[in-house]
């Protein structure tokens, strides 16, 4: 695989984990995600990974995100049951930006 399709690889899984873990984690003072690297295959049995800085409240939190729906790192604030996000501004590894709704 070229480094351009491994590029647009981890773009695509940025994306997809961004939208997982919206669904997983839809505290409403969410408003930004940003990709910190491109992504890996750690192995393990993780598919795999990537590190994302999620900001709740103005707060930044370092976690690492799989596209086999499983994340982990800082401590989240506490989540409630029935919470939505608002729009949430994920800005991937190459710098371009979108707007989750």
């Amino acid at each position: 695989m070229s480094q351009e399709e491994t590029t647009r690889t981890n773009l695509a899984n940025q994306r997809k984990v961004a939208s997982l873990f919206l669904v997983d984690y839809p505290h409403p003072e969410l408003t930004a995600m940003r990709f910190t690297r491109e992504g890996e295959r750690p192995g393990l049995g993780v598919p795999w990974s990537v590190n994302v800085v999620v900001t709740v409240a103005g707060t930044d939190y370092n976690e690492i995100l799989a596209t086999n729906d499983v994340w982990g790192g800082d401590r989240l604030p506490e989540l409630h049951p029935g919470s939505t996000h608002g729009p949430v501004t994920v800005t991937y590894s190459d710098g371009t930006a979108e707007v989750f709704q």
